[in-house]
């Protein structure tokens, strides 16, 4: 029997339990933005919640008075009241007060909050669309609580309405309204964060442009890569590496230069030799940028070379290239410095 009572002390306590408790009105980490008149609104919010703290207290009293009474086990009719519910009008009623000092509290800080995120300047297209969303639908959540409590609402002043009203659904409109402001203010907290994060994402923008403003400046390999570590996320990580690339390539010029002009031998991969000269759609069968072939008359036969190198390595990728492309049986030839083709000995291999 004490088990059954404790239980259904616990119950009743379970529908009326909440409020507002819990939830911060006032958002400390935005405290920043908010002017001297915003400030005093808030302070005012604050002061709602805490007038429906107490009337949540009162109503509370009340109900710990008539819970401790023994239930009667005659079970009660569904279409009456039960005697719980009439014994606690009075305490629906302060709940219902208690709800609406709630709801001017959430209303006086959504205003002030949608001020703020309406007015922000925004440095991230992306941050204001979503920001404009989430405010949007935590003024309509806000409106919406009031709705949920509107019948409730015109009930305080009538005693015999509050004695029949069931207390399970007076809870449940109660939760759901509090779970609609909760959300309102909550989104709308996301909201004032993105606004807040303007300031870094400004700053970092503007940190990116002027690291690649120094790489372009410097313009080394190093330099783009240096900026590639430190900003792996940046807007021109693509442009670095493309400049990577560029100079990389330029260097391997400068070196086959380098390397040509001081070798002893100059490497060329044949394409073709022929008796009769070769036409132009031929040699483009073979070798499409017909511009890069030399045409050499010797030993009666018309001889065709690409490129010039100055190792045989180099000449050996071209070759190998061909091998597989369009000129089966190319091959590497080599000249000494007065242009005389000889014979690729072993150490040019080498």
């Amino acid at each position: 029997m004490k088990l059954t009572k404790v239980l259904f002390i616990g119950l009743i306590f379970f529908i009326f339990s909440g409020a507002a408790f819990g939830q911060e009105i006032t958002y400390s980490a935005a405290e920043g933005l908010f002017n001297d008149s915003q400030k005093k609104v808030l302070e005012k919010a604050e002061k709602h919640i805490d007038k429906g703290d107490k009337k949540i207290k009162l109503a509370e009293k009340i109900e710990a008075k008539y819970t401790k009474k023994k239930k009667k086990k005659k079970k009660k009719k569904k279409t009456k009241a039960s005697k719980f519910d009439k014994k606690t009008w009075e305490a629906k009623k302060f709940r219902i007060q208690a709800e609406k000092e709630y709801l001017k509290a959430y209303q006086d800080a959504s205003t002030v909050y949608s001020e703020i995120i309406v007015a922000a300047d925004f440095f991230d297209d992306g941050d204001h669309t979503e920001a404009t969303a989430l405010n949007n639908e935590a003024v309509k959540m806000v409106v919406d609580a009031e709705k949920k409590m509107s019948k409730y609402n015109k009930t305080i002043g009538n005693k015999k309405t509050l004695k029949k009203m069931p207390s399970a659904k007076l809870k449940t409109a109660i939760k759901e309204a509090h779970s609609l402001k909760e959300n309102a203010i909550n989104k709308q907290k996301e909201a004032l964060d993105l606004v807040l994060n303007q300031g870094k994402k400004k700053e970092a923008v503007e940190k990116d442009n002027a690291a690649w403003a120094n790489a372009q400046n410097i313009n080394t390999i190093e330099a783009y890569k240096d900026y590639i570590d430190s900003f792996s996320s940046g807007k021109y990580v693509t442009n670095a590496r493309a400049m990577i690339r560029q100079l990389k390539a330029e260097e391997e010029k400068k070196r086959e230069v380098v390397i040509q002009a001081s070798s002893d031998y100059t490497f060329k991969v044949q394409i073709a030799a022929s008796k009769t000269q070769l036409s132009n759609y031929e040699l483009q069968t073979k070798y499409p940028n017909t511009s890069e072939i030399e045409q050499v008359y010797t030993n009666y036969y018309y001889k065709y070379w690409v490129g010039s190198f100055g190792s045989y390595s180099q000449a050996v990728s071209l070759r190998d290239q061909l091998l597989m492309s369009t000129v089966p049986d190319a091959f590497i030839v080599v000249f000494d410095k007065s242009g005389n083709q000889i014979d690729v000995s072993f150490d040019m291999k080498n």
